[in-house]
């Protein structure tokens, strides 16, 4: 049976809609200083009919600009509505408006809590926003969600499901005890769009976990454009500031016109990390200025590891694929192979450990060039400090060549210079003295005195340089079967005679050098071959040898090195 209205509980408040101003108007007016104004109660059921429903208090307004409903209240709800199974507490729809608007000095302008998975605040709207929130300083809306389900939940076919504008403050805050604050998905557009003319598009706070999460089946997982700064901005003190996952496109893509497309900065760990079981961990691409641009204080600036393929991969059509600099440290440092030959390992494809730390392949140009304004250009230290092969030369120098040790020739030694004669067609080439002593050659001419004699003096250097001479004397001119050396050499100098009186004499000396260097690195004319060169040969192909019998011939890579399409 119906339920009697109450009698009254308490006396009047000090409320008087007539001092309102401007003045309310009112079809039912109740007064009480510590209960409700108007308490209705209803248990009949829901008919066909427009405005008669199950409801405690329905509000009727058919002016063109009215409220069915209106609360005020100074500290606690203008409107509080329970609603009991599934049914919300208040529920508002209108045909251009809001259906539920609230406003607040102070506190929230629509709060709502919902039992179980269902939502606080439902919002549902054809073309409009299905929740707004506006707010001069605070929180336009603000949800907390219990368990795992979101705080703001919005719902839209064709515009935002959830909008938030704010002039000073964040236009959507959502934070999560155990979900994410703010989550979007979306089957074809970004899940999360956020858009500024001054500040970031879409700014993530995290103490534990990602900053901003984004996932899509088909676009990207977060989108972000910006104007004058970052698209997508996150920071984190403990996790990645931004972090990407997508199973078909890029986990982040970023866009700008003037900044970075993505920009990452992290004081201790990496400003901008990516991941990928198959395709590319990070990608960039720019169509005048730096794709990728990574900057460090004290750390590493790029990082790229891979356990299969390509740790880091630069191609460009016209410019350079990478430009690397650094005022101080290493521009560049490379690493290859395991550093214990018995681990394995395979670099560039080649056997294990035996892989370059850095190889360049060039169709025209330079495989790999260095240069440098005050020290060398390409500096090589190791077993064989630098190694050299080529069609047409192994080595081409220009400049002076300076040898701190001894120069191993496994062929012959030449000089090639353009011919004396014919030098716009032709060069001539001579083969250098070779002897299985380090021995030097010294000549000249002397003319005799009138007993037929003569002394040669030699550089004051000569005796401290030479040991063990050797004499060769021809006259000039005229037959001298008497010639002879007379005293040999002594005190940088020795003498000859038996000439004719002022006839000429050629002379040849040749002695085995002695000095310290010498001395300290004797040379053997006959030397066996270490044990893991026996069966090799210097030169192949003279001996009907295979080319991969040479000695010093490194190991042929497998890679494919042909030039890829672009």
């Amino acid at each position: 049976m119906p339920i009697k209205p109450p009698e009254s509980q308490s006396g009047s408040s000090t409320f008087d809609p007539g001092q309102e101003s401007p003045p309310l108007t009112y079809g039912v007016w109740g007064d009480s200083d510590v209960g409700a104004g108007v308490l209705g109660a209803s248990d009949a059921p829901m008919t066909g009919t427009t405005h008669v429903r199950a409801a405690g208090v329905v509000g009727v307004n058919k002016a063109a600009q009215g409220v069915g409903v209106e609360g005020f209240c100074d500290r606690g709800t203008g409107v509080l509505g329970i609603g009991g199974a599934d049914q919300p507490g208040v529920s508002g729809k209108a045909a251009t408006g809001p259906g539920v608007l609230g406003t607040s000095t102070q506190g929230p302008g629509v709060t709502g809590k919902g039992a179980g998975t269902s939502a606080g605040v439902t919002g549902q709207a054809d073309s409009g926003p299905g929740l707004l929130g506006t707010s001069t300083q605070g929180v336009g809306v603000s949800g907390q969600g219990g368990g795992t389900s979101a705080g703001v939940t919005g719902q839209a076919d064709a515009g935002p499901g959830v909008l938030g504008t704010s002039t000073q403050g964040v236009g959507v805050a959502g934070a999560g005890t155990a979900g994410p604050g703010v989550s979007g998905t979306s089957t074809s557009s970004p899940g999360v769009v956020g858009s500024s003319t001054g500040g970031p598009g879409v700014v993530g706070a995290s103490t534990p976990g990602p900053g901003v999460a984004g996932s899509s089946t088909g676009g990207p997982g977060v989108s972000g454009t910006s104007t004058p700064g970052p698209g997508v901005s996150g920071s984190s003190t403990a996790g990645p500031g931004v972090s990407g996952s997508s199973t078909g496109g890029p986990g982040v893509s970023g866009t700008s016109t003037a900044a970075p497309g993505v920009a990452g900065t992290c004081a201790l760990g990496p400003g901008v990390s990516g991941s990928s079981t198959t395709g590319t961990a990070v990608l960039g691409t720019s169509d005048s200025g730096t794709a990728v641009l990574g900057t460090s204080v004290s750390g590493t600036a790029l990082s790229g590891t891979s356990t299969s393929g390509d740790g880091f991969t630069a191609a460009t059509g016209t410019g350079t694929g990478a430009s690397i600099y650094s005022h101080d440290g290493v521009a560049v440092q490379a690493l290859c192979g395991h550093p214990e030959p018995d681990e394995g390992g395979v670099g560039f494809g080649d056997a294990p450990n035996r892989g370059p730390a850095v190889r360049g392949h060039s169709w025209f140009g330079a495989g790999i060039q260095g240069m440098s304004e005050y020290s060398a250009g390409v500096s090589a230290s190791g077993s064989t400090g630098l190694t050299a092969s080529g069609s047409a030369l192994g080595a081409d120098i220009t400049g002076g060549l300076r040898v701190n040790g001894v120069i191993v020739s496994a062929g012959s030694a030449r000089f090639v210079i353009d011919h004396p004669l014919d030098p716009a067609e032709n060069t001539l080439t001579h083969a250098f003295v070779a002897s299985p002593e380090q021995k030097n050659v010294y000549d000249g001419v002397v003319t005799l005195d009138d007993s037929g004699a003569a002394t040669v003096t030699l550089p004051d250097w000569f005796d401290a340089l030479n040991q063990d001479f050797r004499y060769q004397l021809t006259p000039i001119g005229t037959p001298a079967p008497g010639l002879y050396v007379s005293a040999e050499i002594s005190g940088n100098s020795f003498s000859v005679a038996g000439g004719t009186p002022g006839g000429k004499v050629s002379w040849l000396v040749t002695g085995v050098r002695l000095d310290k260097w010498a001395r300290a690195n004797p040379m053997e004319p006959v030397a066996a071959k270490p044990a893991d060169q026996r069966g090799l040969f210097l030169h192949p192909t003279a001996f009907d040898q295979p080319v991969e019998r040479g000695i010093g011939v490194p190991p042929a890579p497998v890679r494919n090195d042909e030039p890829r399409e672009r």
